[in-house]
């Protein structure tokens, strides 16, 4: 009877020795059924935490007639979020995208956050909070100068201005604009510095030599306002017929009269406005300013002809030196005039 008591006692001291403790602790992991111990051949199943997913690995071991567990192969990483998207006029600041990290928004500068300013991720793969929205900034409408106006432009509804629109002005008539004509509307809401509209004004142009204004009375111009000059004959305006009241209370500029040019050769047959024509037959004998007249002129070795071409500037011509007046007995069928010989060559 002793021996069999002793093998039941064996037996009950192997059985108890053989049983696995609680199963080993795997990071982001819980083991089921969950006891105190486990018989040989058990199982227990591994379950990742919410929030986390299986990436490798076994989930179920059974416990060995050692009583010691293996080591457990399952791998259960952090759920991944997907990007949330493009914040449009902002930026999205993150480290991580997976589960319990935060990403947090921004706007650029001149825009305003409608919505959320973070959102986590959730343990189902999710975020907690929508994207938000950067909205532009909003400018009051904008100030009008005293003797201006806003240029058309499309419209706005409700008369709302945001960052970054730009809006055009103008002055009413007879008055100048000083400073930008446009206004942006800012980052910080305000709008950028509205221009003047002033009211200008020209005293009587002066008079030209030798020509004169039309309309031009002894009174004050107002801006923008015009006056037309013209020349005496024989004289030639040099610059612009129009001259204009400006904004700094000056005319915009004011021509000259020129001198026409008389011209001293009386003989001899010259090019004049592609034409050839007799000195002795020009009437009267001048040239206006800036005209040019062509002389022909001799070369006696080589036989031939070539023509040299002054301009009138102002009264002053330069006959070519040349240039040779026809002798006396030019009238002779005999007298050949430089107009009338071969050109020369390369002259």
């Amino acid at each position: 009877m002793l021996w069999v008591a002793g093998l039941v006692l064996w037996a009950a001291s192997v059985s108890t020795d053989a049983a696995c403790p609680h199963p080993p602790k795997v990071e982001f992991a819980a083991a089921e059924p969950e006891k105190r111990v486990y018989e040989p051949g058990e199982d227990v199943i591994y379950t990742c935490l919410p929030g986390y997913v299986q990436r490798s690995g076994q989930r179920r071991m059974i416990c060995p007639l050692s009583g010691n567990w293996n080591e457990p192969t399952i791998k259960c990483a952090a759920r991944s979020c997907p990007y949330p998207g493009n914040l449009e006029n902002g930026f999205i600041n993150h480290t991580s995208l997976t589960y319990q990290n935060w990403i947090e928004f921004s706007c650029n500068v001149g825009y305003i956050l409608n919505g959320s300013e973070a959102s986590q991720c959730t343990e189902n793969g999710g975020w907690s909070d929508k994207l938000p929205v950067c909205d532009p900034v909003i400018c009051p409408p904008p100030t009008i100068p005293e003797f201006g106006k806003l240029k058309v432009s499309k419209a706005r509804p409700k008369n709302v201005y945001t960052f970054q629109d730009v809006v055009q002005y103008e002055c009413i008539e007879k008055y100048a604009l000083f400073g930008n004509d446009s206004a942006t509307c800012g980052a910080d809401g305000n709008w950028s510095r509205i221009p003047q509209c002033i009211d200008v004004k020209c005293a009587r142009p002066t008079d030209i030599e030798n020509g004169f204004m039309t309309f031009a009375t002894e009174r004050e111009y107002d801006y923008l306002e015009t006056v037309q000059y013209g020349c005496n004959p024989p004289y030639t305006l040099d610059g612009p017929r129009r001259s204009r009241c400006d904004k700094n209370g000056e005319w915009s500029l004011t021509p000259t009269c020129k001198s026409p040019c008389q011209i001293s050769p009386k003989k001899g047959i010259v090019l004049y406005f592609g034409k050839k024509v007799k000195l002795q037959d020009m009437k009267p004998r001048m040239i206006l300013h800036t005209e040019d007249l062509t002389f022909y002129c001799k070369d006696k070795e080589k036989d031939c002809a070539y023509t040299v071409t002054t301009q009138c500037i102002d009264g002053a011509m330069t006959v070519p030196s040349c240039f040779k007046e026809p002798p006396w007995y030019a009238i002779f069928p005999t007298y050949t005039h430089a107009s009338e010989m071969k050109p020369c060559s390369g002259v």
